[in-house]
């Protein structure tokens, strides 16, 4: 499985599909999987009835929000944004002049999309040296800001209304905790 592909498949996945055809457009060009039948069942769901599905789980469901995509909310007892984790993210985007305007960077989009940036920056560095720090920093950045991650695809899964989302919400907890044994975690 290309890791590259699967981070940002699952970063593009867990972003708000603002338009139809980019979404899954984007969706398909990182698919990392062999068994398209998830992909297509999700390209099968009403458009407006995903979007919803989106906003009620991610951004704002009615009563609760059940599973809003930031570190911060899943690493506080009292679930707030913008905690330690979003702070500490910021940091890591920094070592790279990254950052994330009008937004958390503790969102895991973010966080995935980073993971993807590294993995591409150490297999296209050609020193040694430079490619076991990339190393550790992925071990060290997915350590305290990917695991996490772990809790939220439990989310999905025990909140989810949508079966194709579910369904990837397992396979990215496997995903998960394939890179949980890359990295020695």
């Amino acid at each position: 499985m290309d890791r590259f592909k699967t981070y940002k498949f699952f970063s593009l996945l867990f972003s708000y599909p603002e338009e139809r055809e980019s979404f899954f457009k984007n969706l398909r060009e990182f698919y990392p999987f062999e068994n398209l039948k998830p992909l297509e069942d999700l390209e099968k769901l009403n458009f407006e009835e995903l979007q919803a599905e989106y906003t009620r789980l991610f951004v704002a469901g009615y009563g609760i929000t059940p599973c809003k995509p930031y570190q911060s909310v899943f690493s506080t007892e009292d679930r707030t944004l913008m905690g330690a984790a979003a702070t500490e993210t910021a940091k890591f985007f920094e070592l790279f002049n990254l950052n994330v305007e009008n937004d958390f960077p503790d969102k895991v989009n973010y966080q995935l999309e980073f993971m993807a940036f590294l993995l591409k920056l150490k297999e296209e560095t050609p020193y040694a040296e430079d490619k076991k720090k990339l190393s550790l920093l992925m071990r060290e950045f997915f350590k305290r800001h990917i695991l996490w991650m772990e809790k939220f695809a439990d989310c999905i899964s025990e909140n989810g209304e949508v079966e194709p989302l579910k369904e990837f919400a397992k396979m990215f907890k496997d995903f998960l905790k394939r890179e949980r044994e890359i990295f020695k975690i």
